[in-house]
């Protein structure tokens, strides 16, 4: 692996309707990185939530606030506050934010699944 330089282009935009993914390529399935938009609740519906099998992830506040519900907590996040979320633990995001994502190992689709909490 080399070193590389990103830029905003660079990143795949991935519309999710209250949540847009800005993912930069990453030439390893060690990590990668994503820059994420929330304006609302992901997943929409109150109930739902995420579960990543595989992927642990750690969350970097740039700007607003917002609420991560993981697990049976629920964290009030502001600019500039870090989040670690373990691999399989339910999780839902909710607010007005941007934040930066840092995924091990790398994010892929089918490993992430959703569920809804009765």
């Amino acid at each position: 692996m080399e070193p590389t330089k990103y830029t905003t282009q660079d990143a795949r935009e991935i519309n999710q309707d209250t949540k847009v993914i800005y993912k930069y390529p990453t030439p390893t399935k060690d990590f990668d990185i994503a820059r994420m938009v929330v304006k609302g609740r992901h997943p929409k519906d109150p109930q739902a939530f995420i579960i990543e099998k595989e992927c642990s992830f750690v969350i970097y506040i740039l700007r607003g606030k917002g609420k991560v519900y993981a697990g049976n907590e629920t964290f009030e996040l502001v600019a500039q506050d870090v989040m670690m979320v373990p691999n399989n633990t339910l999780f839902a995001v909710e607010g007005d934010m941007e934040y930066i994502t840092f995924d091990s190992p790398a994010f892929y689709p089918e490993q992430s699944i959703g569920v809804h909490n009765v």
